[in-house]
């Protein structure tokens, strides 16, 4: 018994739609062409005040942020909750309030008011920031050198990523991403300072 041999159906013609689709170039568009996403508001504000003049030594800052974490005694700087725990260890109450605004929470001896957010990473941010201020005017009281927006933030983003754990930031998940990435600037400004 043979096999018969079964007619080949004609293909159908391709589309041009898939002619393009194969002739098409399969090489990844380059760095320009992608489409990057807009910093968030956070981020151009704190680059904002960066870009100010500091007031404080750049190295006055980073030793500042050094003493606190040495005293907090953190196992894990890049903890979740790292800015609540480093304000406790440090004797600092930190209360939720909507009606908190920047550096207001110094007012209150030992109190840190922050705005609250439902977001973990900017909460945590928040926390350090208002803690950043009392440090520095616990500082301003003891010394009397004044601070300025700039040098809060730039404390912060210090607080945030110690120089310690400086080389393992990108494991850094308990603040926005954009903060460890003005960290990196700092550092840069910190070392061109020394």
């Amino acid at each position: 018994m043979a096999f018969r041999r079964q007619p080949k159906r004609p293909r159908a013609a391709p589309t041009d739609l898939t002619l393009i689709d194969l002739c098409a170039p399969t090489v990844a568009p380059s760095r320009a062409q992608r489409r990057r996403k807009p910093p968030s508001p956070g981020a151009a504000e704190v680059r904002g005040h960066l870009e100010r003049p500091w007031l404080l030594d750049p190295g006055l800052i980073e030793g500042t942020a050094t003493k606190a974490h040495e005293d907090g005694h953190l196992r894990d700087a890049f903890d979740r909750a790292s800015g609540d725990v480093l304000s406790a260890r440090l004797g600092y109450l930190v209360l939720k309030s909507e009606h908190a605004a920047c550096g207001g929470g110094c007012l209150l001896e030992r109190t840190l008011v922050v705005k609250p957010s439902a977001d973990e990473l900017r909460w945590n941010l928040r926390v350090l920031h208002e803690l950043a201020h009392a440090l520095l005017e616990a500082q301003y009281a003891e010394t009397g050198k004044r601070f300025a927006e700039s040098d809060a933030w730039a404390l912060t983003l210090a607080l945030a990523v110690p120089r310690k754990a400086f080389k393992r930031r990108h494991e850094a998940r308990h603040v926005p991403r954009w903060a460890v990435a003005l960290r990196a600037m700092t550092a840069k400004v910190v070392m061109q300072a020394a």
